[in-house]
């Protein structure tokens, strides 16, 4: 079967609007192929020209972004671990990605569920193994959607406000990898706010 490429999905977008933005995020967090932080950073290009609105791009975005960790989470309760080993190459998922992602569970714990959004490859991993682990649905709740509201704001504002310039950025950086970077400082501000509050809870 063709795979769809990244200008295909756009374009769906761009056609079914807010819908079809929360279906393909909803698709990408399950696990299916797709560019989805290149996705989030055109969507907030579109906000820029005017084609999307800012806020309900950014309410669906999350929409499709948390049904799509439930769904996911879901898989992980309620298939089982065998199941998923069979059929999870459809879903990109396979028993290494698993060990994987339960290491960093047992290092980390449910702030993996966080940061997992920005880590390629786990993103769509994380919810699974939480319910392969048994985690409860309240433990799982809040870092889960606390990363789907931070990472889809981060990348659909970096469209909106920075996408046509982004591009050009000393000649080297594509819009995507300029959100990657921005990214990337946005989860170092957070785990540094992290850590200075555990400290100060320990002084």
């Amino acid at each position: 079967m063709r795979s769809i490429s990244g200008a295909e999905l756009l374009a769906l977008i761009h056609h079914y609007g807010y819908i079809g933005l929360t279906a393909i995020l909803i698709l990408g967090i399950v696990g299916l192929p797709l560019p989805d932080e290149t996705i989030l950073t055109a969507v907030g290009y579109f906000v820029y020209k005017g084609s999307l609105s800012y806020f309900p791009a950014l309410f669906f975005g999350i929409l499709g972004a948390s049904l799509g960790i439930t769904l996911s989470y879901a898989l992980g309760v309620f298939i089982g671990r065998p199941l998923l080993l069979r059929y999870g190459r459809y879903l990109h998922i396979t028993e290494k990605s698993l060990d994987r992602v339960e290491r960093y569970f047992k290092k980390y714990g449910a702030v993996t569920l966080f940061a997992g959004f920005f880590v390629p490859g786990v993103r769509h991993v994380t919810a699974i193994v939480a319910g392969l682990g048994g985690m409860s649905y309240g433990r799982f709740a809040f870092p889960a959607y606390m990363g789907v509201c931070v990472w889809v704001t981060v990348f659909i504002t970096l469209g909106r406000f920075a996408g046509p310039k982004i591009a050009g950025f000393t000649g080297m950086l594509s819009v995507t990898e300029a959100a990657w970077i921005l990214a990337g400082l946005t989860i170092a501000s957070f785990l540094a706010l992290v850590a200075v509050k555990s400290l100060g809870n320990r002084q």
